[in-house]
């Protein structure tokens, strides 16, 4: 799968390199999740999302290409105590994010684009007891809509939101309902872009 995402990669570098100027730049931030489809509801699930990306501009939009470690998951909302922690779902993806983005207005932007995500680790407790149930896809394919803010020199928050287009799993019943065909991760984050400078300029 990491072969694939490189691929990917390696597919964007001629349209890159038509760009007019190319920044790079590192990510952090903090995602937070919940997954239909498991009967819990909220975005209850906090984690770390953080890496690194590279913006090029043209004339009328910019492509945006990033690499990123991301937590996502769901998380049931109890009063925690030393013998009752609730049921936690964990997924650990390294993504790599393709985006357009829009200047809309001074320094705010707009973003859409595509995820393609590869699975790391996951785990699932009740109670701190592992209750893993049915396995996670390794293959995660997802959407974005987001904005960016700049806030100083170099810096700029983003916040974003995504959803899966496929299902990371079945459901427990394995049984589908017309479009609802299993589980979703679904995420808002934000997360701070820093702009290390031009490392190409035309």
């Amino acid at each position: 799968m990491m072969n694939k995402i490189l691929c990917y990669f390696l597919l964007f570098l001629p349209i890159l390199a038509k760009s007019q100027n190319i920044n790079a730049g590192s990510i952090l931030g903090i995602n937070t999740s919940q997954v239909s489809g498991d009967n819990l509801s909220g975005f209850n699930k906090f984690g770390l999302r953080t890496g690194g990306f590279i913006h090029a501009e043209f004339n009328n939009f910019d492509i945006k290409i990033e690499l990123q470690y991301i937590n996502k998951g769901s998380r049931e909302t109890i009063e925690e105590d030393m013998y009752n922690e609730g049921y936690k779902f964990q997924v650990n993806y390294i993504e790599m994010p393709l985006l357009i983005n829009k200047i809309i207005y001074r320094n705010t932007s707009i973003e859409a684009g595509l995820i393609i995500g590869y699975l790391l680790k996951w785990s699932e407790t009740y109670n701190n007891i592992d209750s893993s149930g049915l396995d996670v896809n390794k293959t995660e394919y997802s959407f974005l809509i987001g904005c960016t803010q700049k806030i100083a020199n170099k810096l700029y928050l983003n916040s974003r939101f995504s959803s899966s287009i496929i299902p990371i799993r079945d459901h427990f019943s394995r049984q589908t309902i017309g479009l609802n065909k299993g589980q979703y991760n679904t995420s808002i984050s934000f997360a701070l872009y820093y702009y290390f400078g031009s490392i190409i300029k035309k």
